[in-house]
């Protein structure tokens, strides 16, 4: 039976279907590739805008659905499945730090090619390195928040749970955040 938390339907709909997800794996073992599906891109983001480099982030994604299935049978649903996932990733994160790689800030990551079209490449480029700017004055937890908000895409109930703080206290500094940066990048456009 699975727990509703919030009267939010996405974030409902989200814990059912991770509770059910979860149930089916405990019973089966083949039923986790439906869980690792359903989360594999979140986590790759994730790690990918903490790390910077492709091999490293897919590096990292394995270990955590190894551990994830490893410890699956064990998992009690006390909440969201999403935090217990993460909570995985960020031990993760943090041995890969202790082993001496440096972590990469938000500014450092290469977003992918450039559109084709040589003015829209420029203007493109342009808008990103202001982009960038803005999120290297950042705070590393501000940093965090658009991380799990924006690569993990979770929801605020979630991110709250991952870094034990309430939904609305989160929901409050991710929106201040935003409006912040959207006041900066206004600026550099006028």
């Amino acid at each position: 039976m699975s727990e509703i938390i919030s009267l939010d339907p996405d974030v409902s709909f989200c814990v059912d279907e991770d509770a059910k997800l979860v149930l089916a794996a405990q019973q089966n073992p083949r039923e986790f590739k439906r869980l690792y599906q359903k989360w594999l891109a979140r986590v790759y983001r994730y790690f990918y805008f903490r790390v910077g480099n492709q091999k490293d982030a897919e590096d990292l994604t394995s270990l955590v659905f190894l551990k994830v299935f490893e410890d699956l049978p064990h998992y009690k649903n006390r909440g969201c499945f999403s935090a217990w996932l993460f909570a995985i990733a960020h031990a993760r994160v943090v041995d890969y730090y202790r082993r001496g790689f440096k972590e990469l800030p938000l500014n450092e990551i290469n977003p992918g090619a450039l559109p084709d079209d040589l003015l829209a490449q420029s203007v493109h480029r342009d808008e990103l390195r202001h982009l960038l700017l803005v999120l290297r004055n950042l705070s590393l937890e501000e940093q965090e928040l658009i991380r799990l908000r924006f690569a993990a895409e979770l929801s605020y109930q979630e991110i709250g749970q991952i870094l034990n703080r309430k939904e609305d206290a989160v929901r409050k500094s991710i929106s201040r955040l935003l409006e912040r940066i959207q006041s900066q990048w206004e600026a550099k456009n006028e």
